[in-house]
């Protein structure tokens, strides 16, 4: 499925979560005055100001997302040191190499396809000295909505559609793997835990839904996407408490310097 325009405004709306993971991960980059940064995966953009905020007017942000929807939100938040265009982290080649100070990751490496490449892609366009900030939920540890989704989506008939697209978290020895194949071989990696919380099972899955462009119910029909979603919802309501879902979470948080 698509993003939709519903479900961008929706991420605008709802995505506290990702904003706060990627605050904590822009701790950890010592962004300054003057830099050169690049977000990778900025959705509409909010946190990619916030960061223009930062780098102040001798600096300049550039945000890229692969949905046209949150780049056309994005695009109304733009200033002189902030501009944003669709694109993937595969393919950075709209910039030059050794051009770049940061290279920020935020809730977005585990819907990119081709990780490897991507990850080479960020060590070219550093400077050197330059820092590559990744975030994102940790391989080793499955949260709730995960087996919830997998449990729901090996059932008929769901079972027969397979899922054709992310998300893949990966393992610490796994990104580790993929920094040294990129040549980053200075790096620091630690897990941030959080807790999600949502009033119940139907906001947790509209966060869900929003935050993954529409990708919560894997390869299933349209048609039958409805029947998922209620039947995800029951799960939801097992662990809901009188007050609402409390959901650990572990992001793995990565910085490597070139």
């Amino acid at each position: 499925m698509a993003d939709t325009e519903e479900l961008a405004k929706g991420y605008t709306a709802l995505n506290g979560t990702q904003y706060d993971a990627g605050k904590f991960l822009l701790k950890r980059l010592n962004i300054t005055t003057g830099n050169n940064i690049l977000d990778v995966g900025c959705g509409p953009g909010d946190i990619t100001a916030h960061i223009a905020s930062i780098v102040g007017p001798s600096g300049s942000v550039v945000g890229i997302d692969p949905s046209k929807e949150r780049i056309a939100l994005a695009n109304e938040i733009a200033t002189p040191n902030l501009s944003f265009y669709v694109g993937r982290a595969e393919d950075l080649s709209r910039f030059e190499s050794n051009s770049i100070d940061v290279v920020f990751v935020n809730s977005t490496f585990h819907w990119v396809e081709d990780q490897a490449t991507a990850m080479k892609e960020f060590a070219r366009v550093l400077k050197s000295g330059g820092r590559v900030g990744i975030s994102g939920g940790s391989g080793d540890f499955e949260a709730a909505h995960e087996k919830i989704k997998a449990d729901v989506l090996s059932r008929e008939p769901y079972r027969k559609y397979p899922i054709t697209s992310g998300p893949k978290f990966l393992k610490r020895s796994e990104i580790e793997g993929l920094l040294d194949a990129a040549g980053l071989e200075k790096r620091e990696i630690v897990v941030n835990t959080i807790v999600k919380e949502a009033k119940d099972g139907a906001a947790m899955i509209e966060w869900l839904d929003t935050s993954s462009s529409g990708k919560t119910y894997g390869g299933i029909p349209l048609d039958l996407r409805p029947q998922a979603r209620e039947e995800m919802k029951v799960e939801w309501a097992r662990i809901t408490t009188e007050e609402g879902i409390k959901m650990d979470m572990e992001l793995l948080v990565t910085v490597a310097t070139k």
